[in-house]
């Protein structure tokens, strides 16, 4: 990935304050391996649209009275929450030597490059050497403001996004990790852009 000058000025900066201090050599090593990890789109999971579970076997038409009843009212209300879970892998090459400790992750998620949410993971990852963790994300999204507003169209979006279905919407994430190091946390001096294939 290449990197803009304003991020190598900022990469560049935390090195050399890294250099001056004692666990120079250790932030030096952390530093490193936040460069060297490798994020990954893994899939989607536990989506949920109005509280509906989409699975292989969801289409508009299959839907029973109650499901409909639910889609109906999220159309009249103007207001249709999509849950689901974005699986990112976060791979530590095996050639590091030191585990890269990540304390915290912004991220935006976008459907077919339109944003719809923003958030942080607080939550600490430790990747070891070699190995790859499961981050998850917690996304919440209103398929009403991003759909034409009809009940079948959204849903058909829901299971689309969900991966379901025989056409897959594009979804992307861009992610700004921080990592902890001997100098403090120093975070990614720019975004890591992720995406999932549109189509299967």
């Amino acid at each position: 990935m290449k990197r803009r000058p304003a991020a190598l000025a900022v990469l560049a900066v935390a090195l050399s304050a890294a250099l001056l201090t004692l666990g120079g050599c250790a932030a030096l090593q952390q530093i490193a391996a936040l460069r060297t990890v490798s994020f990954a789109f893994a899939n989607v999971s536990d989506v949920r649209f109005v509280g509906i579970p989409i699975d292989e076997g969801t289409t508009f038409s299959k839907l029973g009275i109650v499901e409909l009843g639910k889609v109906t009212a999220a159309v009249i209300a103007k207001k249709a929450p999509l849950e689901l879970v974005a699986h990112v892998n976060a791979t530590n090459p095996p050639d590091n030597t030191v585990s890269a400790r990540m304390v915290k992750m912004g991220w935006k998620f976008f459907v077919n490059d339109a944003q719809a949410l923003a958030g942080d993971i607080g939550q600490p990852v430790v990747i070891g050497p070699g190995a790859t963790a499961d981050v998850p994300v917690s996304v919440r999204v209103d398929l009403y403001s991003i759909s034409n507003g009809t009940a079948r169209e959204m849903v058909d979006l829901a299971v689309a996004i969900a991966g379901k279905g025989p056409i897959r919407q594009e979804l992307k994430l861009e992610l700004t990790p921080t990592i902890d190091t001997a100098i403090g946390p120093i975070t990614y001096p720019s975004p890591v852009v992720i995406r999932r294939t549109a189509s299967r």
